[in-house]
């Protein structure tokens, strides 16, 4: 073997280990796959949507809600403007699982008292569960 030869398979072996040292490398700074989020354990949260506490007032309703809340806001300056922006009225099916849930949670204990923070509903499409 001659003295390129030798310094040609040199360098290839040098490469080679080169490339292997690289890819390990890249392998352990490749960040793993991000964790799914979820909202308990098993719950992914793409398969739920969060419900709003307070839904939007019927447009026929919102003039006779904007002047009784502007009439109980000017009190006795009756001199005084009001602009209402938005009329939002508790949403029924909220304050229902509100309720079941207080009551189920507050079962064994009497003296408990729990704050219901979010409500979620499935997003599984209501076909789905219908009987044949």
């Amino acid at each position: 073997m001659g003295l390129r030869s030798w310094w040609r398979d040199f360098l290839r072996r040098r490469h080679e280990s080169a490339d292997r040292r690289r890819a390990a490398r890249s392998a352990q700074a490749a960040p793993a796959a991000p964790p799914v989020p979820e909202f308990a354990p098993g719950y992914p949260l793409s398969d739920w949507e969060e419900l709003a506490p307070y839904v939007p007032v019927d447009p026929a309703e919102h003039q006779v809600a904007c002047v009784v809340a502007a009439a109980i806001a000017a009190g006795d300056y009756p001199q005084s403007t009001w602009r209402v922006k938005r009329v939002l009225v508790p949403n029924p099916e909220y304050r229902r699982v509100a309720a079941l849930a207080t009551a189920v949670g507050a079962g064994a204990s009497e003296e408990s008292s729990f704050v219901v923070k979010r409500v979620y509903k499935s997003k599984t499409l209501e076909e789905t569960h219908h009987a044949s």
